[in-house]
């Protein structure tokens, strides 16, 4: 029997570029209100740390399954190397919400949040910013763990630590070893 066609896919490849770049946008906003409406239920009922505790674990487990997908999606192939890294992670749910610039140098790139619209509605509704350097270790460790092994991700700042007025968090992505 044949599966009967999604609707869905349909209506998709009625829209142009730039209506679908949009709706791109307008899901990255809907995962980022979701993922803030559930961290900010968690900690009004369980508190702070172990809403975090929580987060950790499904940004490790949902990072890995993303960047799986990411790759699949684009063929990218084994041991890709630090641009598809970077390429992947513009892909990343998140991404198309925040601002952010990555700037390569070579073997090495950093990535800078300048935006971080979970952190700003935090800062608007009355909380504290909270320590979201471990869910962006898991995130862009396992994306790299996931394109390229060979590709390091280190953290040169992130809330809980200080951070300049013009940036919220910054990563380094660099290819160490014998490559």
């Amino acid at each position: 029997m044949e599966e009967p066609e999604n609707p869905v896919n349909a209506e998709l490849e009625k829209l142009s570029k730039e209506t679908l770049i949009e709706l791109i946008k307008m899901y990255s906003r809907n995962w980022h209100t979701c993922d803030g409406l559930w961290f900010s239920g968690v900690e009004d009922r369980f508190g702070i740390d172990r809403a975090l505790e929580i987060d950790i674990n499904m940004w490790d487990i949902s990072s890995r399954l993303e960047a799986k997908r990411i790759k699949d999606v684009l063929s990218i192939p084994d041991n890709a190397g630090l641009d598809e890294v970077l390429r992947a992670v513009n892909f990343m749910s998140w991404a198309a919400k925040c601002d952010y610039r990555i700037d390569k140098n070579g073997d090495s790139a950093l990535l800078t949040v300048t935006s971080c619209p979970p952190q700003e509605a935090r800062i608007r509704s009355g909380k504290a910013v909270f320590a979201c350097r471990p869910t962006f270790e898991h995130g862009f460790r396992n994306v790299a763990a996931v394109i390229d092994p060979g590709v390091k991700v280190a953290c040169k700042y992130c809330p809980p630590g200080t951070h300049p007025s013009d940036s919220w968090c910054q990563w380094e992505f660099s290819v160490k070893g014998d490559r």
